[in-house]
């Protein structure tokens, strides 16, 4: 039982072939030993062509008949000389004790080896594309390795597919220019990043990120060497300290002559101090640096709410700026009050809600509603299988109710629209007369 529990934990069930973490433990000891006896490495990532389309027009059951017999003449091409396994979907991830002419050797006869199966009477044709790396002095690590092979592997889909593209180690990562790309992962990563967005992350140099825990996992199974910006806050921490230490982590790679994609949560530009200071401080030094715009929580808000900002216009304001300024509200129209949890903090340290700040913030809210006005607190879901929080309750109820740092309160329009009278309309003015006929 022990060795079958083993066994399962090790392997792929689906292609028997070794899953993504037993193929980086394995790979990892045998990439290490290769360097210190100065023996050659390669790495190779393969995936189906068009495997959405098997999927989609001949079935499930056709996509994982093509995924085990793809393992199985994956296991009888490679047998001993490396380590083969199933990186995820229809990711295949092959490492070997030899250089880059035997691995694409190898993919030769994988290949060739490749032929139509049959699943329900139906025929499947179906091939693979493949990106090589070989490890050198630019390569330094089995994350490295892989990386630059899943790169020539994103040449070889871009290329036509049915092909093997090998990458040129260090240099093949000199293609594009240097400089600075910020992108948005949306608020559910899985659902709303871009295939723009998607692109910066395979193709950069560097990428850092700033997202949910979700969403970085996810960007982690695209770029394993993924950098994590959440590490620099910590509990009592002045958030301003902290968005001045990532500037300076994201500038340190920039100014390294880098390509450097920084991913942050939902949209980069809204909200978010960060993504404009690295942007606007890269194109001051000279270096190319531009936005990518990315699903916010306030378009997934619209959607789940059902509200048409068209209808009455909206406010939108940071909960703790709309408390120390003096800021006038429109009661006829929709009002958004992002990170409400944190209203009045003004340490910037505090990352839970406290109810004397919610107090203040319904006592200037009463000045425009009646405290039995209805109001909403909404929180945008993560996941595709999750729902959104759209708690429903009176306005002088919010200090009792429960708060998360990116809950957003909703304060629907009271009232009517007034028109505007005729005393209030501006009246167009006369044309002056021109200097001919007033002399």
């Amino acid at each position: 039982e022990r060795r079958r529990y083993r066994w399962q934990s090790e392997h792929d069930g689906l292609t028997r072939l070794y899953n993504y973490q037993q193929v980086r433990k394995l790979g990892e000891a045998a990439f290490a030993g290769a360097r210190r006896r100065a023996q050659p490495f390669t790495a190779i990532v393969a995936d189906v062509d068009r495997f959405k389309g098997v999927n989609d027009h001949f079935g499930h059951a056709a996509g994982d008949e093509a995924l085990r017999s793809l393992g199985t003449w994956i296991t009888e091409v490679v047998g001993e000389r490396g380590i083969a396994g199933r990186s995820g979907g229809d990711e295949f991830t092959i490492l070997i004790q030899d250089d880059a002419a035997q691995a694409e050797a190898l993919l030769q006869r994988l290949r060739e080896r490749i032929e139509p199966i049959t699943v329900f009477g139906k025929t499947v044709h179906f091939s693979i594309s493949s990106g090589v790396c070989e490890a050198n002095e630019h390569v330094r690590t089995l994350e490295q390795l892989v990386h630059e092979a899943d790169q020539a592997l994103y040449r070889a889909k871009h290329g036509g597919r049915n092909r093997v593209v090998r990458a040129g180690g260090g240099e093949a990562r000199q293609s594009g220019p240097a400089g600075l790309v910020v992108v948005g992962s949306g608020i559910d990563f899985g659902r709303h990043a871009s295939e723009r967005c998607l692109s910066e992350i395979r193709e950069a140099e560097v990428v850092l990120c700033l997202v949910n825990p979700m969403a970085l996992a996810m960007i982690c199974s695209l770029r394993p060497d993924a950098i994590n910006l959440g590490l620099h806050y910590a509990p009592g921490k002045d958030r301003r300290e902290t968005y001045r230490e990532i500037d300076e982590r994201i500038m340190t790679e920039v100014r390294a002559g880098k390509r450097v994609c920084a991913v942050f949560y939902g949209h980069p530009g809204v909200f978010a101090d960060v993504p404009h200071v690295v942007v606007r401080k890269a194109r001051a030094e000279g270096i190319p640096a531009r936005m990518e715009p990315g699903i916010s929580a306030e378009a997934c808000l619209y959607a789940d709410l059902g509200l048409d900002p068209g209808r009455r216009g909206v406010q939108s304001m940071e909960a703790t700026q709309f408390m120390v300024y003096d800021r006038q509200l429109d009661s006829a129209s929709l009002v958004l009050l992002w990170q409400v949890a944190l209203a009045g903090d003004l340490s910037c340290t505090r990352l839970h809600a406290e109810r004397d700040g919610l107090t203040a913030l319904v006592d200037k809210l009463l000045r425009w509603y009646a405290p039995e006005h209805e109001v909403i607190l909404y929180e945008a879901a993560w996941l595709p299988i999750e729902k959104p929080r759209i708690e429903r309750l009176a306005l002088r109820d919010l200090p009792e109710a429960k708060y998360a740092e990116y809950t957003t309160l909703v304060i629907p329009p009271r009232g009517r629209l007034e028109p505007v009278s005729a005393a209030q309309t501006p009246q167009p003015q006369p044309e002056a007369d021109s200097p001919a006929e007033a002399g």
